[in-house]
Parts: structure tokens; C-alpha cells; sequence
């Protein structure tokens, strides 16, 4: 029987924990691949390791564990620096809000690239609508992400998305029921980017003003916007892989 590999978005937070979890228990991979991503906004980056070597500790006799940090610096600055203020008069206030969903975008690009170079075909992360008001949360969103993966062959898989329990309560039930000494908690690295101001400025100004419809429009036309500037990226990493019929299947999405 062929190795089941899937990669892995972690953070070492509460979300992204549960989900390796939920990948060797209910869905039976036996190799994961852990990616972090970095910028030069992270802060305190070891603390993804806490929860990382709990995990290991406790799974190391049923899968296999591989770890690797990514840096996303240069297409984050790239999605969110093109043609910025082009960007500003065709989005207006919206587009400054963009700059986290840009960094969620590099990220899933960067894990395209890492599946590719792999032959990885499945993927996950810590997706949970109950968790926040983080664009690459939303439905609409999600499907988009989705096919993005389907494309390139790579199965996108969200296991905690319908959860309606916070996941730091199954974490205490976990580490009870696997008796640790170090219980699974939060603990992730900071950013020092704008989250804050995304959240603001959606719930304050945007939202109440303009409506979810045209934030769902938006969106939607910024994703189309940049996901091309990502595709173009993976060309950079794999200067043999032919985006042509990718960005066509694209545009056609």
C-alpha cells in the first residue's frame, strides 16, 4: 500500500493542532509534512515547535513527521505591492484591508509549490468558521481555494471547518485522554502585520456601509486579481512547469 502524505498549514496554534490530530486519527495519513511560514512581521517563531514536539512525541510510532519553515517575504510583498496604487483606485479603503488575505494567499501558493516539488496530493490546514473573520474562512472563499488545489491535483482538506466546539476544548479532552503531562494549548507565533486594522475596518466601516454582497464581490474580483500573480510565482520555483493551461483553467473558475 503507497505512503499516505498530506501537508500540513501549522501555526501551532489551537486550530492547526487539532488538525493534525483529526489528519492521523480519523483520516489515517501516516506522513505528514508540517509547513510554517515566515515573514519579516513574525515574531517568536520557536513557539510553533511547542505543540509541534508534543505532537510528535505522542504520534511518532504511527506517522512520520517531516518540518520545514518557509519564507513567504517575497510574495507577499509581491501580491500586495503590485501595481498598489492602481490597486487603491480600482478597491479604494477596501484594498488596504487586503494585506492579510495577501498573506494567506502566499501561503497557499508556497504550498502548492512545496506539494509539486513532493508529489504530494492531499493538503490541509486549520480552517474553522467559528474561528474569526479571516477572508480564506469564508465559504465563498474556500471554494475558490478549493478548485485552485484541484487543479494542480492536490486534494484540499479542511477537517475542522464545520466544527461548531472551540477547538481548545478538544484539546483538553485529547491531552486527558492521552493522560500528557504538557497539554496541547496555543501556541503560535505573532504577527506584527494588520490583522487588527482587518478586522476593524470590515466590522466598523465596510460592512455596515457597503453590505456582505459587495464584500463577497470584492473579494471575490481581488482573488481572481492575485491568484495569477501566484501562479506566475510557482513558474519561478518550477521554471519546467507549464502555467499556461493553469491560468486558463483559471480565468475560466
Amino acid at each position: 500500500m503507497a505512503n499516505r502524505s498530506c501537508v500540513i498549514q501549522f501555526t501551532g496554534g489551537r486550530d492547526s493542532t487539532l488538525t493534525a490530530i483529526r489528519l492521523i486519527e480519523d483520516l489515517a495519513f501516516d506522513d505528514l509534512h508540517f509547513l510554517t511560514f515566515k515573514t519579516d512581521l513574525m515574531d517568536k517563531l520557536e513557539k510553533v515547535l511547542i505543540n509541534y514536539k508534543r505532537l510528535r512525541n505522542l504520534f511518532r510510532d504511527r506517522i512520520n513527521f517531516t518540518r520545514n519553515f518557509i519564507n513567504t517575504q517575497d510574495l507577499l510583498k509581491e501580491i500586495f505591492q503590485t501595481n498598489y496604487f492602481s490597486n487603491l483606485k480600482r478597491y479604494r479603503t477596501f484594498y488596504v484591508s487586503t494585506f492579510c488575505p495577501a498573506c494567506r494567499l502566499s501561503h497557499h501558493i508556497h504550498s502548492i509549490i512545496y506539494c509539486l516539488k513532493n508529489n504530494i496530493q492531499s493538503l490541509s490546514d486549520g480552517c474553522n468558521k467559528i474561528t474569526g473573520f479571516d477572508l480564506f474562512q469564508q465559504p465563498w472563499i474556500i471554494k475558490k481555494v478549493f478548485n485552485l488545489y484541484k487543479i494542480f491535483d492536490i486534494e484540499y482538506i479542511t477537517p475542522i471547518y464545520n466544527e461548531i466546539i472551540p477547538s481548545e476544548l478538544y484539546l483538553k479532552e485529547l491531552s486527558k485522554k492521552y493522560s500528557l503531562n504538557q497539554i496541547l494549548v496555543e501556541s503560535q507565533p505573532i504577527c506584527q502585520g494588520g490583522g487588527q486594522f482587518h478586522n476593524l475596518y470590515l466590522r466598523c466601516y465596510f460592512l455596515p456601509l457597503k453590505g456582505k454582497e459587495e464584500y463577497k464581490k470584492l473579494a471575490n474580483k481581488w482573488f481572481s486579481d492575485k491568484v495569477m500573480i501566484g501562479i506566475k510565482h510557482i513558474k519561478k520555483h518550477l521554471p519546467d512547469f507549464d502555467i499556461q493551461e493553469i491560468m486558463k483553467m483559471i480565468k475560466c473558475d
